[in-house]
């Protein structure tokens, strides 16, 4: 399930996939992942209308899944978009400088597609995604951002009946690439390029240009027809990982990371805002694995509940400082157990697990 949410809580959590259960899809294999749009309604008891609503509408959506069951295809390729940017710009001291624009950083361009195809061919929805922080409407506005407006493409690209569902990524540090240059260019203490400057002439034409660089990306990268997902094999496995903290090791904070298994594809979800290092390690190190070399692995960030202190920084950049580090609750050993966790739980579907 995708969600245009900033996060969702336990309580959401444990509604949807009681939901799911009634309906036969085991809890360990209901993943919720939510777009992390900064411009989302808020799930709070200051808010009791939207909760409500919330649940009602979501709760009903596993049952409106199953009874709309039909006979499918699925095929899958990896597109790509450097729409993204790293927001951890790094000073001569090897420290991070804030929330500013840094092409030299690590970014993740792959847009994974996943095509849900009738037995005649038409396309009956659009899994995709990336990673980016939905930040660029900003103000008290209620929206999707960019992703809206790339499923918004991606859906008049393939016309009626054609649904698309964006799922994002591990981009704890990403922002979208619009920035303003200013002066002093070569002055170290006032690094050039800003976040949050408006470039066009009406703000919501900046958030629709980026979320159609991205529905463009997604539909030029089934241009030519995607080779189908092998095999029909379905799977999911849960597991609560016990991180250390970064104040105390001895001590510890539990987050999910699941993996659900489509034919060859694995898609991956971990809680929280976890740094795009860490989703590209991921990813290396499910490739170098012998049984891995046909598949395929989505790895998504912002999956089922959110905790605060909600960052998941690589454990390279706690030496560099900045915000994501700060405002963490976990220490820089959470990384190796999330990539070990996540080769693990995939290796296990494969074997049939």
């Amino acid at each position: 399930m995708a969600l245009d949410m900033i996060n969702i809580h336990q309580q959401q959590l444990d509604d949807i996939r009681d939901a799911a259960e009634k309906v036969g899809v085991p809890r360990h294999q209901m993943m919720v992942n939510h777009s992390h749009t900064h411009c989302g309604p808020s799930l709070h008891e200051k808010n009791p209308d939207f909760v409500a609503q919330f649940k009602t509408e979501t709760c009903a959506l596993p049952q409106k899944a199953v009874d709309d069951l039909e006979e499918a295809r699925l095929d899958f390729t990896v597109g790509t978009c450097t729409m993204a940017v790293n927001r951890r710009q790094i000073g001569p001291d090897g420290k991070c400088l804030g929330m500013r624009p840094d092409p030299r950083g690590p970014m993740d361009p792959d847009v994974p597609v996943l095509r849900v195809l009738s037995p005649t061919g038409e396309v009956r929805a659009v899994v995709f995604g990336y990673a980016c922080h939905p930040t660029t409407m900003g103000g008290m506005k209620t929206g999707p951002d960019f992703p809206g407006y790339a499923r918004d493409w991606v859906a008049a690209a393939y016309g009626e009946g054609c649904q698309p569902v964006y799922l994002q990524g591990c981009c704890g540090d990403i922002k979208p690439r619009y920035v303003k240059l200013r002066p002093p260019y070569n002055d170290p203490n006032k690094p050039s390029g800003r976040f949050g400057y408006v470039l066009l002439e009406e703000p919501l034409d900046t958030v629709k240009e980026i979320g159609h660089e991205l529905g463009r990306a997604v539909v030029c990268a089934t241009c030519v027809p995607p080779p189908p997902v092998a095999g029909t094999e379905l799977g999911g496995a849960s597991e609560m990982l016990d991180l250390p903290t970064k104040k105390d090791a001895e001590k510890t904070i539990q987050k999910e990371i699941q993996v659900l298994r489509i034919g060859n594809v694995y898609v991956i979800g971990m809680n929280d805002e976890i740094l795009v290092d860490i989703g590209l390690r991921i990813k290396r190190e499910l490739r170098a694995e012998e049984w891995f070399a046909d598949a395929h692995a989505w790895v998504n960030g912002y999956t089922n509940r959110r905790q605060l202190g909600s960052y998941v920084p690589a454990a390279a950049t706690f030496p560099e400082q900045g915000y994501e580090v700060k405002t963490s609750r976990v220490g820089p050993g959470a990384e190796d157990m999330l990539v070990g966790k996540a080769v693990e739980l995939t290796r296990e579907l494969a074997g049939g697990r």
